[in-house]
């Protein structure tokens, strides 16, 4: 899946062995870089005649997807008694619960996928589990750019 989505399969597995490190070891910064390149890497013909970019499922597959190939515990749509967070990844001694919105334009005030998972406690069945740590990220994907604009995270 994320072959046909990126042109260049040498890139995909630089970005993924990045990423791969970055998440096993907590790097949220470098993690969330790894991702805009993974979506900069995608050929702009892909969103031809179609649009793709406009829903927030299309950011969560690739991601869902790319997350996968890692051989990470990836859990699309994580359901609690709160809601649901759209993919919650496991790595290591890492937990990563993440939400995503798309916006138009390039500029958002504040992180309101940030802000869902803390008003709804998307996190709150992960936190305690002995010699894990969990990061809660919010990612924001802009529709006109078609890739990240804005991450933020605890």
């Amino acid at each position: 899946f994320i072959n046909a989505y990126t042109e260049n399969v040498n890139e995909k597995s630089g970005i993924q062995d990045s990423l791969y490190e970055f998440m096993n070891r907590g790097d949220v910064e470098s993690m969330i870089m790894a991702i805009k390149r993974l979506f900069a890497g995608i050929p702009w013909r892909n969103f031809t005649n179609n649009d793709l970019a406009d829903f927030e499922g299309y950011y969560a597959s690739v991601i869902y997807a790319f997350l996968s190939s890692l051989d990470a515990r990836v859990i699309p749509e994580d359901i609690s008694n709160y809601g649901q967070a759209d993919i919650t990844t496991m790595l290591g001694a890492h937990i990563y619960v993440m939400e995503i919105k798309v916006v138009e334009g390039n500029q958002v005030q504040g992180n309101p996928a940030l802000d869902q998972i803390l008003q709804r406690n998307y996190a709150e069945k992960y936190r305690g589990e002995p010699g894990k740590s969990v990061h809660e990220i919010g990612l924001i994907f802009s529709r006109s750019q078609r890739n990240l604009i804005q991450a933020d995270w605890q």
